[in-house]
């Protein structure tokens, strides 16, 4: 799996690449030349069109690529616990990208105070400052791949077959 993380001032760019997997995805957007994509109203939950792209892309941490320029970023993402949480201070959105062979995400992330210190690939890298992307195929919540990247790269990847507790017995929040 290739995947760069690309730090600046205040914003941390994102890709990740080279999954052997695919997804429920769209076919490319509609070339700009004689008109403005047109691209699906917004569902409800919200959920997020995935495009295919046959044009190149650089997994450099700059997503410059016109095939990246053709699709929508996200919303900018809430607690996944909803509206009764407040809006988080920093924003973050995200983009993504499918070929024959990849998935290719593309995130922005507000972050004055970057840090992490796991190395080691697969510990538990939500105990730093990380990026996540769940894939759940048929949307039911039940059984989902997930990837965890930290600011220094290292990744968890792991396969959830069975739900996780979202309590545990004391009561506090599971941070996965």
């Amino acid at each position: 799996m290739n995947n760069l993380l690309s730090l600046s001032s205040k914003t941390i760019t994102v890709i990740l690449g080279s999954f052997l997997l695919m997804l429920s995805c769209s076919e490319t957007p509609s070339a700009k030349e004689n008109s403005a994509v047109k691209y699906p109203e917004k569902p409800d939950p919200r959920s997020y069109v995935c495009y295919r792209t046959t044009a190149p892309v650089n997994i450099d941490g700059i997503p410059d690529e016109k095939a990246w320029a053709d699709v929508p970023w996200t919303d900018y993402f809430v607690d996944i616990e909803g509206s009764s949480k407040p809006l988080p201070k920093w924003k973050t959105h995200a983009k993504l990208l499918w070929d024959d062979s990849n998935l290719y995400v593309a995130a922005e992330l507000e972050e004055p105070h970057v840090w992490a210190r796991l190395r080691q690939r697969d510990t538990v890298i939500f105990y730093d400052n990380d990026f996540e992307v769940f894939i759940d195929p048929d949307g039911d919540t039940q059984a989902y791949y997930e990837l965890e990247v930290n600011a220094l790269g290292t990744a968890w990847d792991l396969l959830l077959l069975k739900t996780l507790p979202r309590r545990r017995p004391s009561g506090d929040r599971l941070e996965y």
